[in-house]
């Protein structure tokens, strides 16, 4: 193929790596050197430390509806970049869209297992752009109640397995924190039902059920 005036096109070549001196090399090995030993000396601290933060990170169900924040200023920067893709918002006609947008932002992070309790900040999320599932089912809930909704719950399963759920438009969504999916369902549907049996707890900044002990 040929430009205008016969010059030739030429594809794009990708660069070669750039090739290290014999001294950037072996600082490069030093630096991850020290790398492995930082992480091996913070692998002890979690370890020695281990019953303290399981301690200090514990918390009711109770309390755990304090970690759903819709006003938290990294959760309103989120709300307010999904926003800006509508002219304007409505809540009626973009929530949806909204909670696809929110998904796929955090669902692009890295999941994570913490070796402890330990309960992850909504601005270190984005920082780090990784979360466990239960830090995440509490930021995506944060950001649906942000959104508008007046009904979005995080569910806890067995095993630590985490939901959000939330209805809109006469269906009740599920969102499926580990699989990275969601799904609508009539309300009424018995395959929903057995599905909420399973569940231990039910939160959102309003409200908590324990259904641990049911």
């Amino acid at each position: 193929m040929k430009l205008p005036g016969g010059l030739p096109f030429a594809k794009p070549q990708t660069p070669p790596p750039p090739v290290l001196t014999v001294e950037e090399a072996e600082g490069l090995r030093k630096q991850l050197a020290e790398a492995r030993l930082q992480a091996e000396l913070y692998k002890l601290i979690v370890e020695r430390y281990h019953k303290f933060i399981e301690d200090s990170e514990s918390k009711s169900i109770a309390e755990l509806r304090q970690l759903v924040r819709p006003l938290d200023a990294a959760v309103t920067e989120l709300k307010i970049s999904i926003q800006d893709q509508f002219h304007p918002y409505l809540y009626q006609d973009h929530f949806l869209k909204g909670v696809e947008a929110g998904l796929n932002l955090v669902f692009a992070w890295k999941s994570v297992s913490m070796p402890v309790s330990f309960w992850v900040g909504f601005s270190d999320m984005a920082r780090l752009h990784a979360a466990d599932d239960i830090d995440r089912a509490i930021l995506l809930c944060s950001l649906m109640r942000a959104l508008g909704s007046d009904n979005a719950r995080v569910l806890i399963g067995k095993n630590k397995s985490a939901w959000v759920t939330f209805t809109f438009a006469d269906k009740q969504y599920v969102v499926d924190i580990a699989r990275r999916a969601m799904n609508a369902f009539n309300p009424k549907e018995d395959s929903l039902k057995q599905f909420m049996f399973s569940i231990l707890y039910s939160f959102n900044d309003r409200d908590y059920q324990d259904f641990s002990e049911g």
